[in-house]
């Protein structure tokens, strides 16, 4: 298991920041339509969750695949950190176990079917961006803290509550 570094935490950072700056409208259209705007960064939200639950899981394929990318996260960021604005670079603060239960395992693999077959559809860029920002802020000691602990929570009581009523 791959555990994140500042590097991954700052590419993660970046690709929210990136998202914001393409998402803003403007204070005033904000103040005349809040939900509409805010509506459309849901792609992004549930896509970053997505992204946090694949960095979460240690085995298999999807585990593999995030620590992969968990993996690039790291090099690329730290490579700007250390090359592109001569800082110093190390292991964030945060968990590098999975907090999901069998009963998880099974929501995120139902979780990450849909998101692959809703992937054709609509803002591709907001999508990936999503995915790679929850993949490397998901275990990170301030973000799991408020969101990837309630997320793991989230899918390990749905997990145990559908299997239970399924099987």
């Amino acid at each position: 298991m791959i555990t994140p570094t500042l590097g991954a935490v700052l590419v993660g950072l970046l690709f929210l920041v990136i998202e914001v700056a393409v998402w803003f409208p403007s204070i005033k259209a904000l103040r005349a339509n809040p939900l509409g705007y805010l509506g459309d960064l849901l792609p992004f939200v549930l896509c970053w969750g997505i992204g946090a639950l694949t960095v979460m899981v240690v085995g298999g394929v999807v585990g593999w695949a995030g620590d992969t990318a968990l993996w690039g996260l790291n090099t690329f960021g730290d490579g700007l950190l250390v090359f592109g604005v001569g800082a110093s670079t190390g292991t964030a603060p945060g968990s590098e176990a999975a907090p999901l239960t069998q009963g998880g395992l099974f929501m995120t693999v139902l979780v990450l079917a849909g998101f692959i077959a809703r992937w054709k559809k609509g803002a591709k860029g907001s999508k990936l961006r999503g995915w790679l920002s929850g993949i490397g802020m998901g275990l990170s000691a301030g973000v799991a803290r408020y969101a990837a602990v309630p997320l793991a929570s989230a899918v390990n009581v749905a997990g145990v509550w559908l299997t239970g009523i399924v099987a």
